[in-house]
């Protein structure tokens, strides 16, 4: 949880309405219900139970209490799964930790548990987890910061202290911004192929905040696929270079990559590739001052990248 707010509001402290009962905590019986409740997924609780029980990932089930005059039993609003898993682990017990949210009646409670399941609930983005993977020193995690910071990108999962990780900006830091599972995705393509994409990315928009993943992706996969864009030594590498940081800088990551990929076929699953194939395509066409269209096109043949997108 960040610190400071992100983002202005015109709330005023002290001056918010209230409703209904604050909820409590108790314990409520292990075979409680719930109304017309999801379906519970044993595979999901064989994964959740494969290291153990953890006291410290465990939340109190949610529980909606009726009035006693209505005639209603308790029902359970959320954690079905979590019941499941505790009756597994302790199988003697009669009792689960719940929090317990006062009702009035049935309409209250479908209307409550959309609330708590939809409305009022954020999951973590995957760059909140994957910097809280960091900072718990998970192998992976910490392989990629140093890939992050190779390509000269960072994460951002908070504005709150060590919520950036990788290539930290700073005044004489420009440092874009990546997601990280477009990011990752890029690496399959090889740490050099994702460190050249980033470079191209960054030289053709120096001042941009962020690299657009389906872009990165997809140089990647050209500078993996074609050798000759990303030897220094090749006379097509400087000729594309120079190509893509002058032609694309006139237009906005995202539309570059929206129009490659469309260019590419947009196949399904396949977008950094299609990405990759518009690209890829376009360059050919171009005259360029150091290599002709026939050794471009011998260097850079088409069906290399058909072959990924179609096989």
């Amino acid at each position: 949880m960040s610190i400071k707010v992100q983002g202005k509001h015109s709330l005023k402290a002290g001056r918010i309405k209230v409703l209904n009962v604050q909820p409590t905590y108790g314990l409520v019986s292990v075979d409680i219900h719930g109304h017309v409740n999801r379906d519970t997924n044993g595979k999901l609780i064989s994964r959740y139970l494969k290291n153990g029980w953890n006291w410290n990932l465990f939340g109190p089930i949610a529980v909606a209490m009726f009035p006693i005059d209505s005639g209603i039993e308790p029902k359970l609003l959320d954690g079905d799964h979590r019941r499941h898993m505790f009756i597994l682990t302790f199988p003697d017990a009669e009792e689960i930790p719940a929090m317990i949210y006062q009702v009035k009646d049935m309409e209250e409670y479908h209307e409550l548990f959309t609330d708590i399941n939809l409305y009022h609930r954020k999951n973590a983005s995957p760059e909140e987890v994957y910097v809280h993977d960091v900072k718990s020193f998970r192998k992976d995690a910490l392989a990629i910061s140093q890939e992050l910071i190779r390509c000269g990108l960072c994460v951002h999962g908070s504005s709150d202290t060590g919520g950036i990780v990788g290539l930290v900006p700073g005044k004489k830091t420009h440092s874009p911004r990546v997601k990280i599972g477009g990011f990752r995705r890029a690496l399959k393509q090889g740490s050099q192929s994702t460190k050249l994409a980033a470079s191209l990315v960054k030289a053709t928009w120096p001042k941009a905040e962020e690299v657009k993943v389906e872009l990165l992706e997809g140089l990647a996969v050209l500078f993996k696929l074609y050798p000759a864009l990303s030897s220094s030594r090749s006379k097509i590498n400087s000729d594309f270079e120079q190509w893509f940081t002058t032609r694309q800088a006139l237009y906005e990551q995202r539309v570059v990559a929206t129009d490659y990929k469309a260019a590419g076929g947009s196949v399904v699953n396949k977008a950094a590739a299609c990405v990759a194939r518009g690209i890829i395509n376009d360059f050919r066409k171009v005259n360029s001052p150091n290599a002709s269209r026939a050794s471009k096109n011998k260097s850079l043949p088409l069906a290399r990248i058909n072959d990924v997108i179609e096989g």
